[in-house]
């Protein structure tokens, strides 16, 4: 049962063909060798939530994700844009980094202008959310790092991170990384507004890739907001190489790709999302 949602996604794929200047520097790009991520994400159970599969393939990345929707989400860093592709529906769609851009700065612009007109209302319910939410936007986080067990802690009022990760001196296949999971991170926000901001998240991936040189093995989150604290937990298990069936795999997203129809990315999904315009 290992990795069967993943294997599924590949599967069906298969049946449908018949990224300061007083900081460390980012680790840098290049083309890397072909390489394989298996993500699985988590909540409070012991059961992941999702599974995916990041397949970088002569540099360009590949998420799989079984859905639904049945959909392959492209990150070519040369074309400056995401590619989405829904294989079941045969449309395909795109959004620029720049667009990502905007998008982050509108959606920190927002956050940050509410929090100041709760701050105006007064009263301590007012000031504790106005709280909460700048420290979604801005962390600040306080850290600690533990370079024996390459373990990172992450920190502020409101939110808990600890992050862990393996040494990598493969400068390419660390910058492949660190740009793919931001822009899926970003995106993500984007897709769905309501969910929790992407910059803590974006933050923790900087202070572990670029600071310490560590590709990702893991991504642990504790969200103290309203209710019950958010556990949010994040693996990545990486292969060194790609299967057949994974080339084979990529080889039929392409050719489904030249057959799908586009659609803006504000009318891409099954339901009108919300996006910059």
């Amino acid at each position: 049962m290992m990795h069967m949602r993943s294997a599924l996604a590949i599967a069906a794929v298969l049946a449908l063909g018949a990224a300061g200047d007083d900081g460390p520097e980012t680790p840098q790009p290049g083309v890397p060798a072909d390489f394989k991520l298996a993500i699985a994400m988590y909540g409070v159970a012991k059961e992941p939530i999702s599974k995916t599969e990041l397949v970088v393939h002569k540099g360009r990345a590949f998420l799989f994700n079984p859905g639904p929707p049945l959909e392959v989400i492209i990150h070519d860093p040369s074309s400056g844009r995401l590619e989405m592709v829904d294989l079941k529906r045969k449309i395909r769609s795109e959004i620029s980094f720049k667009k990502l851009d905007e998008y982050g700065s509108q959606l920190h612009n927002a956050i940050a202008t509410a929090a100041t007109k709760r701050e105006a209302l007064g009263g301590k319910g007012n000031q504790i959310a106005a709280a909460m939410s700048r420290d979604l936007i801005d962390p600040h986080f306080s850290a600690s790092y533990d370079p024996a067990s390459h373990r990172l802690r992450l920190s502020n009022s409101t939110i808990d991170v600890e992050a862990r990760g393996e040494p990598e001196t493969d400068e390419a296949r660390l910058a492949a990384i660190y740009a793919t999971l931001t822009a899926l991170a970003r995106m993500e926000s984007v897709r769905d507004p309501r969910d929790i901001p992407p910059f803590p998240r974006l933050d923790a991936l900087r202070a572990l890739v670029v600071d310490h040189r560590l590709r990702p093995t893991e991504l642990s989150f504790v969200y103290r907001l309203a209710g019950t604290p958010q556990k949010i937990r994040w693996t990545f298990r990486m292969e060194p190489s790609l299967t057949k069936r994974e080339l084979e795999a990529i080889a039929t997203v392409e050719a489904i790709h030249e057959l799908c129809r586009f659609a803006r990315f504000n009318r891409y999904g099954p339901t009108e999302r919300k996006a910059p315009k």
